[in-house]
């Protein structure tokens, strides 16, 4: 059982089920023609949705974006990101605390000739907090929005940096991009250079 947040219907049909106030029912369907165009811009493709329920002083919601490769570049890989935000209006309703927890699911398969086949996957979880403004220049879906894509390119330079970065230190570690005969020279031509550089440095040391 699911519900649509384009509709706001139930399929199957519940009649009891949960839906959003008419103010947070609007908010949703801004919410997701926003993250629609988000979608677009940052993923050019893919599935997203936003769905919002009410809380005793505020709202929360969900952002679920969905894109996956289709191998035409003989990469197949999937990027799920699951955004959920909490955000607490203040008494006056000029202003909110927004919490944000983000986790960010990524798996990758290449199958090239050269490097044959490679499995990689993993999934990074982070959380922020903020106190934001709330008027017609800043409304929450700004401010929403700007929480996570903030968040989403900071968890994709983490991975960046952890999944592949450390994948490249592994397999360089069981093996060298050069042949053992190069290392060996380069190490030779290291070796000698500082020999002439100690010996330049004790003639100086002389005079």
């Amino acid at each position: 059982m699911c519900v649509s947040p384009w509709s706001n219907t139930y399929d199957p049909p519940l009649d009891d089920g949960a839906m959003p106030s008419d103010r947070l029912r609007k908010l949703e369907i801004d919410a997701n023609e926003a993250f629609d165009q988000y979608r677009e811009m940052y993923f050019e493709g893919g599935v997203s949705s936003v769905y919002l329920w009410d809380l005793e002083h505020g709202f929360a919601g969900v952002i679920l974006i969905k894109k996956a490769g289709d191998g035409s570049k003989k990469i197949k890989g999937c990027w799920d990101s699951i955004h959920v935000v909490e955000v607490q209006e203040k008494s006056s309703g000029r202003s909110a605390h927004y919490k944000l927890t983000s986790t960010v699911m990524l798996w990758l398969q290449t199958n090239k000739s050269g490097s044959g086949t490679m499995n990689l996957g993993g999934s990074l979880t982070r959380q922020i907090e903020s106190d934001s403004n709330v008027n017609e220049a800043n409304p929450h879906i700004a401010n929403i929005g700007k929480l996570v894509e903030d968040m989403e390119n900071k968890i994709r330079n983490t991975l960046n940096e952890i999944y592949f970065g450390k994948t490249k230190d592994i397999v360089n570690g069981l093996r060298s991009v050069q042949s053992l005969t190069e290392q060996r020279q380069q190490a030779d031509l290291r070796n000698d250079l500082a020999k002439a550089l100690q010996k330049r440095q004790a003639k100086g040391s002389d005079i």
